[in-house]
C-alpha cells in the first residue's frame, strides 16, 4: 500500500502532469484566473516591496489558483494549497491571527497532503456527494468543536481579531473536511468563509498590518465560488 501511494504521488515531479492539471478547466475559470493573477500582483505591491508584501502576495496568487483548481476538480490543488498554506502561516503569525495558523496547518494535514497522495482525487470520474441528515448533524458537531478550539486559542493568546479570526477559521476548517469528503456543500462553507475572511483581513489592516492583498484574495475566492455554483462539476454534470 505504501509503494502504491508513493507511486501515485510521483506525478508531482513530472512537468507533463502540471500541464495536464491546468488543462480542461471551464472557460469562466480561465478568465477569472488570469484576471485574478494580474489584480493580486498589482494590489500586492502597490504599497511597496517588502518581506510581508512578497509573502502575502505570492501566497494569495497560489491560494487563489488552488481554489480555482478545486472548482475544476483538479488534484493539483493539493500541492498549491500546501505551498500557499506554509506562506500564510508566516503571515498569520506576524499579524496575530492565530486561528488562521491552525486553519492553514489543518489544510496541509487534512486536505493538501491527502489530496496529493489520494488515488480517488486523481480519478477522472470525479463525482461530488450530496449531504444527508446524518452528515449534516456530524458537520454541525464538528463545527462546534472547531469553534471552541479556535476561540479558546485566540482568547488565550490575546489575538487582536479573536472573534473574527476564530469564526473564519472554524468555517474554513469545517469546509476543508467537507472538501476532502467531496461534499458539494463545502462551497456554502467556502462562501461564508470568504465573507468572514474579508472582514478579518480588513480588521487586521486597520490594526496596523496592511496586507490588503489578502482581503482582495478572498474577494476573488467569492467570485470563484460563483463559478463553482454556476458552471463547475461540483454542481453540474458535464457531458463527455
Amino acid at each position: 500500500m505504501n509503494n502504491f501511494r508513493l507511486s501515485n504521488a510521483s506525478h508531482v515531479l513530472k512537468p507533463s502532469w502540471y500541464k495536464q492539471q491546468m488543462s480542461g478547466w471551464s472557460k469562466p475559470s480561465y478568465i477569472l484566473l488570469i484576471i485574478g493573477w494580474i489584480f493580486l500582483i498589482t494590489v500586492g505591491f502597490m504599497g511597496g516591496v517588502n518581506e510581508l508584501a512578497i509573502t502575502s502576495t505570492v501566497a494569495g496568487v497560489i491560494g487563489f489558483t488552488c481554489t480555482v483548481a478545486i472548482t475544476n476538480g483538479k488534484p493539483i490543488n493539493g500541492i498549491l494549497g500546501f505551498v500557499s498554506a506554509l506562506m500564510l502561516i508566516y503571515v498569520a503569525s506576524v499579524t496575530g491571527n492565530y486561528s488562521d495558523i491552525i486553519m492553514q496547518g489543518f489544510y496541509i494535514v487534512i486536505l493538501d497532503l491527502p489530496i496529493m497522495f489520494s488515488f480517488s482525487w486523481n480519478k477522472k470520474d470525479f463525482k461530488p456527494r450530496k449531504m444527508n441528515r446524518h452528515d449534516a448533524i456530524v458537520t454541525a458537531l464538528v463545527f462546534i468543536a472547531f469553534l471552541g478550539m479556535t476561540f479558546g486559542i485566540d482568547t488565550l493568546l490575546h489575538s487582536p481579531q479573536a472573534v473574527l479570526d476564530a469564526i473564519a477559521a472554524t468555517i474554513g476548517l469545517t469546509g476543508a473536511v467537507l472538501t476532502l469528503k467531496k461534499f458539494r456543500a463545502t462551497y456554502y462553507f467556502w462562501l461564508a468563509q470568504g465573507l468572514m475572511s474579508i472582514a478579518l483581513w480588513i480588521q487586521t489592516a486597520l490594526h496596523g498590518h496592511a496586507v490588503w492583498v489578502l482581503m482582495f484574495t478572498y474577494i476573488l475566492y467569492l467570485l470563484n465560488d460563483l463559478v463553482a455554483f454556476t458552471s463547475s462539476k461540483w454542481f453540474h454534470e458535464r457531458k463527455a
